[in-house]
């Protein structure tokens, strides 16, 4: 047995207790740590870093531009509504990329790292093959999404891309469907393994629910609340549950629909909701900490994840509410499409219904409300498949695995 020192570059991370943007990519890291690797991570600056909040990982942030005011790279903001870059990405990404190399070439040939683990394809995909070229170190690339599409959508990525993905040992995607819309820029099938994301399942198995933003009106009426949490861009589907909404309240009126999270689509969401004549069963939260999802989330007595393919042709590798939603318990309705179907057997762990289909999924969630057994069993079943498949640490073994197989010591 050995461990490595790993140098996991990524263009987002969390920069402050409770922030839900790259909480994944933290608990990776984390993990990694607690199986005793050491792990530097390199992360852009961004001025909401808190300084004080030490994150259980070392992490380097690399400032990229001045004023500081301008560092906006990552974070889920160099994207227009998820369909479109915005137009600071492209010199942004270059400034970042060259200072990271800068950065991390002198320290990997002084501080021996074993391997450069590149999370997203662009940039960090790049940065880690320029290393890999110039130092002959390891490098494995994890695929999340968002960047394969941006790659699909972007002509002058092509070359980029094909760079990268050649000068990889090895590739991981978070989804079959991922992995099979990767292969098509030329790698092969051997060189790609799928690795879902994990999820601290105890804390979200635990969690009480110690705060509860809707108190007033649970003073008045007996709610059902249907909940949908994440970026508000169209990928999410979002518009699509609040279609659905009139046809659940014709049967259950007393239904809140609890919409949390933030994004570029927001004004058009609570337009929707104006137009369906919904407004007293509608409620937007927008952005909470992380640390306050799992008290949200048993607040649900149905979750939905009504992803979709959107316009541009974006859509969610594999949404990371859909695995705390089912540590928590939650009965879950799900769109088949991407990397759900990997994790929610329909009628075992959760329900399946077409993406961009209001009239199913309102048949499938006025299933769950009018029968409370059911909601039992299938809740319970998808906080099983977690307990037995997608802790971090079952998924840091096996990406652990992918690491020294690359290194050649496995």
């Amino acid at each position: 047995m050995f461990n490595l020192k790993i140098a996991m570059v990524t263009s987002t991370y969390p920069r402050y207790q409770g922030d839900g943007v790259g909480s994944f990519i933290h608990s990776l890291a984390c993990s990694l740590s607690r199986l005793g690797h050491e792990v530097q991570v390199f992360a852009p600056f961004d001025p909401a870093v808190d300084p004080t909040w030490w994150p259980g990982v070392s992490v380097q942030r690399i400032k990229y531009i001045w004023p500081d005011t301008w560092s906006v790279l990552g974070h889920a903001r160099s994207l227009k509504n998820d369909m479109s870059l915005k137009w600071h990405a492209f010199p942004l990404v270059i400034l970042f990329s060259l200072l990271t190399i800068r950065r991390l070439y002198p320290q990997i040939i002084q501080s021996n790292f074993d391997v450069v683990y590149a999370s997203w394809l662009v940039p960090s995909g790049f940065i880690g093959g320029v290393v890999r070229h110039l130092t002959g170190v390891p490098m494995v690339i994890h695929l999340h999404g968002s960047d394969v599409f941006v790659v699909e959508r972007y002509k002058i990525l092509h070359p980029f891309a094909r760079f990268v993905l050649n000068t990889a040992n090895h590739v991981i995607a978070c989804s079959t469907d991922l992995a099979t819309r990767v292969i098509r820029f030329g790698l092969s099938a051997e060189r790609i393994t799928v690795i879902p994301y994990g999820v601290d399942a105890e804390r979200y198995m635990l969690a009480d629910q110690v705060l509860n933003p809707f108190a007033q009106l649970f003073k008045d009426k007996s709610w059902k609340v249907v909940m949908g949490m994440g970026r508000l861009v169209p990928k999410k589907g979002f518009a699509y549950l609040l279609r659905a909404a009139p046809i659940i309240l014709s049967r259950f009126p007393n239904t809140l629909f609890v919409i949390v999270g933030e994004g570029d689509s927001r004004s058009q969401l609570e337009a929707l909701v104006k137009e369906e004549g919904i407004q007293k069963n509608v409620l937007f939260v927008g952005r909470i900490p992380w640390d306050q999802t799992p008290a949200y989330l048993k607040m649900a007595d149905v979750f939905v994840v009504p992803s979709i393919r959107d316009e541009a042709g974006n859509v969610d590798g594999l949404p990371n509410v859909l695995l705390e939603a089912m540590a928590a318990g939650c009965a879950i309705v799900a769109s088949r499409i991407g990397g759900i179907p990997d994790v929610i057997h329909d009628g075992e762990n959760g329900l399946l219904v077409p993406p961009k289909d209001e009239v199913a999924l309102a048949e499938a969630i006025c299933s769950l409300l009018s029968n409370e057994r059911l909601r039992r069993r299938l809740g319970e079943a998808a906080q099983k498949t977690t307990i037995t498949q997608y802790k971090w640490m079952q998924i840091a073994e096996r990406i652990e695995a992918v690491l020294k197989a690359s290194v050649g010591r496995l």
